[in-house]
């Protein structure tokens, strides 16, 4: 048993290469718990700065698992003017995805694009997509996500605006930092 608790303790560690880091993505979860659960309502715009690293361990240690359990990996690159580049790995699997043919179910997603806000609302302007190496426009791979969301009443698109979370005004990019407004 002695033997079996530091291998535990190095899981995470293991699993991410030790990229990620359990503190990092704590203190992000952490205030945006509290901004969320701010309920006066300010004049005064305030904000809070993360770097990429946090912001990184938090999408992959905390919100992946909370929220997109099928996306084993995420890796995003933070630059000036709201350009964010990134890399992503998906595996699909279980029953909800059964229908699928075998090379959709684990691929791997390069993409660079731009964040945009407006009315506490956000999207993902995508510019360049690779998909397990392969590049495609944008505007077609929406085009297919379209013609897929078969008995939807409301289709939905990879560039749809999505409210921000509770208490958040603003997000606004720098070289390897974001900054959110509140």
């Amino acid at each position: 048993m002695k033997k079996l608790i530091p291998i535990i303790l190095l899981l995470p560690f293991v699993a991410f290469g030790g990229e990620f880091s359990t503190q990092k993505a704590k203190k992000v979860d952490n205030y945006l718990k509290k901004i969320s659960l701010k309920r006066k309502r300010s004049v005064i715009m305030k904000s809070v700065s993360f770097t990429e690293a946090e912001l990184n361990s938090y999408l992959n240690i905390i919100y992946s698992r909370r929220y997109a359990p099928e996306v084993k990996y995420i890796k995003l690159n933070l630059r000036k003017d709201n350009f964010v580049s990134g890399n992503m790995k998906v595996l699909l699997k279980g029953e909800k995805y059964s229908k699928l043919p075998s090379f959709l179910k684990d691929f791997e997603i390069d993409f660079e694009g731009k964040i945009e806000c407006n009315r506490y609302r956000m999207r993902y302007n995508f510019e360049k997509i690779k998909i397990n190496g392969t590049t495609f426009a944008p505007e077609i791979l929406d085009e297919a996500f379209f013609a897929s969301q078969t008995n939807f009443k409301i289709k939905k698109s990879i560039f749809d605006w999505f409210r921000l979370l509770p208490g958040i005004k603003n997000i606004k990019t720098a070289n390897k930092k974001i900054t959110i407004y509140y």
